[in-house]
């Protein structure tokens, strides 16, 4: 028994995997879809998070990039923009201009990490790993609360999106609880 578990954890070290998660080459993690830019995804955004996982690190410049789109799949200049630069920053459009800003939490640094894109009526909140980096409030300019409170029921990831590899939609119970790395 021993040296059977033993030569499952070999091969799964030679792999580079657990045997809870596949490969990428055989496809995502169950739940996750690859991302494909450019094409709009059914959600409803308000109440049901988004989370995007990545491997792009800190220092990648690399971006993740979320677009929020009304039932006509047309872009309403709401948009998340998370940068991996050195220092990490993000844009949540028509709400805190459309400058880069330093996250307020320093984001986690493992090398897989899960970002949460959380909406609600009046907040939008941004975390990794389950750790909140960021809550606006979306009526706090009449910009941000004209772009962000119209009926969303799209996401897109464009083609500016370098960072996003799979996505994750929770749209059933909306207390559900977020998935997290391990």
């Amino acid at each position: 028994m021993m040296l059977i578990i033993f030569v499952l954890l070999t091969v799964a070290a030679v792999l580079g995997t657990t045997t809870s998660e596949p490969p990428g080459e055989f496809g995502p993690p169950a739940g996750w879809v690859a991302v494909q830019r450019g094409s709009p995804v059914h959600v409803n955004p308000d109440n049901h998070p988004i989370q995007i996982k990545s491997t792009a690190g800190r220092g990648s410049l690399k971006a993740i990039v979320v677009d929020f789109l009304n039932s006509g799949h047309a872009p309403t200049h709401a948009r998340v923009i998370i940068f991996l630069g050195y220092t990490e920053r993000y844009v949540i459009s028509e709400c805190n201009g459309s400058f880069l800003k330093p996250f307020p939490v320093v984001p986690p640094t493992a090398a897989e990490r899960i970002w949460t894109i959380a909406k609600s009526s009046t907040h939008l909140t941004i975390s990794c790993n389950g750790v909140t980096l960021v809550e606006k409030r979306l009526d706090d300019a009449i910009a941000c609360e004209v772009e962000w409170g119209v009926k969303m029921d799209h996401i897109s990831f464009p083609s500016s999106d370098t960072g996003s590899e799979f996505y994750y939609l929770n749209e059933g119970d909306s207390t559900a609880p977020y998935l997290t790395c391990e």
